[in-house]
């Protein structure tokens, strides 16, 4: 039998050993804020109303320039028209913008978004502000970690259950790890002096891990 047999007929959990998974995770504190912004505008037709709303992004992204945020942190996300006939006796064309900054600042992150929005003007929108840990690196192995220490507690205790003990470790398999981005609502028509909360706190970096353990008397696995 091929070594790439034995490892599917592994995998299946053959008779003389036990598969567990673990989990584990480790805290992270946010350290980017990511501000989705936009701009709404309602007009008789496309070009009046992408006009307006392209003005209006042009007024916050120059409040985020001057704060010194980077044109690499800003990026267009969406760009689209509609019709909306709802008003009596006529349509109007809407056009929407969108703008996103990612802001590396967190503690400054709710005025500067609130400073945008302001000088916007009416159609600015700010569709949501989430937080993220630029680097991981070290809560993933950390939550690694914690995720082994699970997979071996889960593992033991199975064995003991079973009258067995553990053996060699015949495959280990990543499960999954990574990190919720907190999301922090949405608002519209702000002014300048209306402030948006940001709090960075924790974020949960997780990982999971699923191994596989031979008995460590394998010559009776099978009695």
């Amino acid at each position: 039998m091929s070594g790439h047999d034995d490892e599917q007929r592994g995998r299946r959990g053959p008779r003389g050993g036990v598969t567990v998974t673990g989990s584990g995770a480790a805290d992270a504190v946010p350290d980017v804020a990511i501000a989705d912004l936009g701009a709404e505008a309602r007009a008789v037709d496309a070009e009046r109303a992408l006009g307006l709303a392209a003005d209006c992004i042009d007024r916050m992204r120059a409040v985020l320039r001057e704060a010194g945020v980077d044109d690499h942190a800003l990026r267009t996300t969406q760009s689209s028209t509609w019709t909306d006939g709802s008003a009596l006796g006529s349509s109007r064309v809407v056009a929407r913008l969108g703008l996103q900054v990612r802001l590396r600042d967190v503690g400054s992150a709710g005025d500067l978004v609130a400073a945008a929005v302001g000088a916007g003007g009416e159609p600015a929108r700010m569709d949501g502000i989430r937080l993220e840990v630029s680097d991981p690196t070290e809560a993933r192995s950390l939550a690694r970690e914690a995720a082994w220490t699970d997979a071996v507690t889960r593992g033991s205790h199975w064995a003991g259950l079973a009258g067995r003990r553990l053996g060699e470790v015949q495959w280990v398999q990543e499960g999954g790890s990574g990190d919720a981005p907190v999301f922090l609502g949405r608002a519209k028509g702000m002014t300048a002096a209306m402030a948006v909360p940001v709090e960075p706190g924790v974020q949960a970096v997780t990982a999971s891990v699923t191994v596989r353990w031979a008995w460590a008397d394998e010559d009776h696995a099978g009695r």
